[in-house]
């Protein structure tokens, strides 16, 4: 087992501030250091804000900063072409004997390729807060100079690009900060190859099992990893600081929307993959007669119609509906119901590019977790166009019960039938029938849902004859499970094939991973990868209308703090694998949320409590040249966002300095018990699907008490660690959060003053605003002993975060394209910390981080007290120890 020593933190002497500029306003008594973790408690409210909220005050941390400011570091340790390489050994992350954990930011787009005079700042910068790698993301999806390809064909690597590149990279890797390749994130190889287009952006999921598209990733990656540097005068693929390489960003054969893709191939991609699926159910059967003996057990026959009012002729005046179902409108989108030749007629009046917007439905349905139901109905249109027919909860929070598909519907009436395996128990089930997005008026008749209904083999169908669909409406459990198997199997050997030719072909000494993890045959074709990726978002920005219009777009204002049930955090943790290092290379709480502050906070120490071994935020910039603006561009980008940037320096101190010890302990969990391996864990995934908390049945009150760690199979035990591990809190009262965490270092605080004052015993008092993050972090270099006996300590306090002038709409879910203007603004926090004992001074810091402003420290029955106020318009107090 891994022992926790982690690197030492380079920082400035006490020095670094002259005398005389703190403010010293008593002195302890006491000067005992007890090997005590010394729990603190912060309070926060947030909510939309009332009229009365406080000032904002502007905060713009600048892009140029002067590192002999104590708040950052400025000793790093060069990444040389011979220095020792990042390796993956004992479930972490290690160079040399030293463990190692990541702390870092994306990069997007132009943001890869700045000038030769901004990377020297970015880098100094990136490696000031903390930050000790960056991942190279949608490098390969544009032309120069948003990309790296060629601006006049966009068929070869531009030299100007790889240039800025070389020159970035060893910028970077002489501040410590090692690097992320990813190699296929936006590139559509297929327009290139002038292939068929393929019907997934990017050719996601084709390009997993098509040769053709396979080959171009294997030359981009022979090209970019074996481009020598320039100004290190070595291969990236023999570069140390080179770390991570990635085949393909969110790419899977089980992926969201995996099925209805995959249904819809266009026909160059689906006779591959057909092909491909025949040949495996040849090596798999002996003959058609043992695969249709296979597919039939556990078949049954049709049963009753769940549905009540199926025919939608019995109609209920009152409300103008059929009986029994329900016209969901939403966003000013309106429709209107008929009968019409024993049909109901559907009349869009009012349409967005959103189908959901408008749906027909019934709940109160009843359905069993593992049994296959049919959903069946007659439909027809005036002119072509799609609805879609899904079954899902009908409650909060919405899930999907394992139907979900789209249908084209014609002049001629059709009967549609689908068969599917509940994911999930349910008493309030529903099926919906979503219209919205075109207002052509359709034709809806004899709907049904009843279980069974299996077909085996359709007629026609051989794998001899290589003529058996991937998929065929009606399919049986055991049809299900096989094509289940077989592309986990396909996209496993795509991702180890991949991972072969960057190690072996290339001699790449960097760490591959595949892509993220898609539930438990996603992690199954990740078990071989040299480490294991996650990503996730809180209140991630929908699109109502067409996708990533800026100026149409929302973003719920839900702070995670209030709502663990939904928390990705704990879905991100159900997802680490034993053996393997653990990732999250992608995660955010986009801007404008007003809970925003919460997410560098709560993803360092979660992060750290569960011992992981990487984060990196998404996403520093997207930009190659607006390096210096002041003000928030986007709903991602933190260069200038203090609400995330502002406590990346915490972050550093908690996450990768191990300011927040491990939980004490670990419990390892297999998936499967038995020798099938693939088909338990398809099981698993038909039962669960990508969901691994789900699929591990953990308890996320669990995850607040130890690690979790799940196997592929073969491992079940626990385990405790003896040493002060981190105490963790996360409880909601009345719709009101809080979520502390407190270590031997640091401690974070996130939620609603009223609960955190009670929680902490009066310790830390808020007044203002309604919601704050609250963090304590040890900046000094010392062993892990207690924060009181540190001799720098950094709080960092936020509320809410924006730009001057930002155009809110009233529920305060979207600005459109009104961002407002410079500079960006944070709402400050008033109230008060009771300090570890010892003697404090303290100084309010300005933007940069330089000393700005003394701030009194009072004492009350010999302990500090600081007061953190509006006045020093900061959201940084750094405390050091008297003499």
């Amino acid at each position: 087992m891994a022992t926790y020593a982690f690197p030492r933190l380079p920082v400035h002497s006490i020095e670094s501030y002259p005398r005389g500029t703190f403010c010293r306003a008593g002195r302890s008594r006491s000067g005992n250091r007890r090997l005590t973790v010394l729990c603190f408690y912060v309070a926060t409210l947030l909510s939309i804000p009332p009229a009365d909220a406080q000032d904002m005050v502007p905060f713009v941390i600048p892009a140029r900063i002067d590192t002999t400011h104590a708040i950052w570091l400025s000793q790093f340790e060069p990444i040389t072409t011979d220095a020792p390489r990042l390796v993956a050994r004992d479930s972490h992350f290690y160079r040399g004997a030293e463990r190692v954990r990541i702390w870092g930011v994306n990069l997007s787009f132009g943001a890869n390729f700045p000038t030769h005079e901004d990377a020297t700042h970015v880098a100094t910068r990136l490696a000031a807060a903390g930050v000790n790698s960056v991942r190279c993301h949608h490098m390969d999806t544009s032309r120069w100079p948003r990309g790296i390809w060629d601006a006049q064909t966009g068929r070869t690597l531009e030299p100007q690009a790889l240039d800025r590149l070389d020159y970035f990279i060893n910028e970077l890797a002489q501040r410590g900060i090692c690097v992320n390749i990813n190699l296929h994130v936006g590139r559509a190889h297929s327009e290139y190859l002038r292939l068929p287009q393929t019907n997934r952006e990017y050719d996601k999921m084709s390009g997993i099992f098509t040769p053709a598209l396979v080959e171009a990733q294997t030359q981009f990656a022979r090209d970019l990893l074996g481009h020598v540097n320039a100004y290190r005068n070595v291969r990236y693929a023999d570069d140390p600081a080179i770390a991570f390489v990635e085949i393909s960003n969110e790419d899977s054969l089980l992926m969201w929307g995996a099925e209805e893709t995959l249904r819809t191939l266009p026909a160059y991609y689906a006779n591959i993959l057909q092909g491909q699926f025949n040949a495996w159910l040849r090596r798999k059967y002996d003959s058609d007669a043992a695969l249709r003996q296979a597919w039939t057990q556990g078949t049954q026959p049709l049963g009753d119609n769940l549905l009540n009012n199926g025919s939608l002729t019995s109609w209920n005046s009152q409300r103008r509906l059929p009986r029994d179902w329900n016209l969901e409108q939403h966003e000013n989108c309106r429709a209107s119901l008929s009968t019409a030749d024993g049909t109901l007629r559907v009349t869009i009046d009012n349409a967005d590019d959103t189908s959901w917007h408008l749906q027909l439905t019934q709940a109160g349905l009843a359905l069993t977790q593992g049994r296959y139901y049919t959903a069946s109905f007659d439909a027809k249109t005036d002119r072509p166009r799609q609805i879609s027919c899904s079954v899902g909860q009908a409650h909060e929070p919405w899930n999907n019960l394992g139907l979900s598909r789209e249908v084209q519907l014609t002049n001629e009436m059709q009967r549609f039938s689908f068969g599917f395996v509940t994911t999930a128990d349910e008493s309030n089930a529903r099926i919906s029938f979503a219209f919205s997005g075109d207002a052509t008026p359709f034709n809806l008749a004899r709907v049904e849902l009843r279980p069974g209904g299996q077909v085996a083999l359709a007629e026609g169908e051989s794998r001899a004859e290589g003529t058996i669909g991937l998929y065929r409406d009606n399919e049986s459990r055991a049809r299900i499970l096989d094509r289940m198997m077989f592309l986990a199997e396909t996209e496993k050997a795509y991702f180890d094939g991949m991972r072969h030719f960057i190690k072996n072909d290339l001699g790449c000494q960097a760490l591959v991973t595949g892509t993220v993890v898609f539930g438990p045959l996603g992690q199954y074709a990740q078990s071989d990868m040299d480490f294991v990726d996650s990503h996730a978002y809180w209140q991630h920005p929908r699109f109502p209308g067409r996708p990533w219009d800026a100026g149409n777009w929302i973003v719920e204002q839900r702070p995670m703090t209030d709502h663990p049930e939904q928390a990705t955090l704990f879905r991100v943790a159900a997802e680490r694998l034993a053996g393997k290092p653990f990732t999250l290379s992608e995660y955010n709480h986009p801007a404008p949320l007003d809970a925003q502050a919460e997410c560098v906070p709560m993803v360092a120490s979660f992060a750290a409590a569960q011992d992981w071994d990487g984060v990196w935020l998404y996403t520093y910039s997207h930009s190659s040249d607006n390096w210096a603006r002041e003000h928030l561009n986007s709903y991602f980008d933190i260069d200038t966002n203090p609400a995330k940037w502002g406590f990346m320096r915490a972050g550093a101190a908690l996450f990768r300095y191990g300011g927040v010890a491990p939980l004490n302990g670990i419990a390892y969990s297999s998936l499967v018990s038995g020798d099938g391996v693939v088909n338990e864990l398809a099981t698993l995934h038909l039962r669960h699907g990508s969901d691994m908390l789900r699929t591990t049945g953990l308890l996320r009150e669990a995850m607040l008490k130890g690690q979790y760690i799940a196997a592929i199979s073969g491992r079940n035990e626990q385990y405790d660690i003896r040493s002060p591990g981190a105490l963790t809190q996360w409880t909601v009262d009345q719709g009101k959060g809080i979520y502390t965490v407190q270590s031997r270092a640091g401690s974070v605080h996130v939620g609603h003053a009223e609960q955190l004052t009670a929680a902490s015993n009066g310790t830390i008092t808020i007044d203002a605003p309604e919601f704050v993050a609250l963090t304590i972090a040890a900046l000094d270099d010392k062993e892990r002993i207690p924060l009181a006996g540190y001799d720098q300590i950094l709080v960092t306090a936020c509320g809410r975060c924006e730009n001057t002038g930002m155009g809110f709409s009233d529920d305060r879910r979207t600005v459109g394209r009104n961002w407002g203007e410079a500079p960006v603004q944070i709402e400050p926090v008033e109230g008060r910390v009771v300090l570890p004992r010892g003697w404090w001074t303290c100084q309010a810091l300005a933007p940069d981080g330089s000393p700005k402003q003394p701030v009194p420290v009072s004492y009350e029955d010999n302990r500090g007290i600081l007061k953190l106020s509006p006045q020093f318009a900061t959201m940084w107090y750094l405390l050091r120890r008297g003499e």
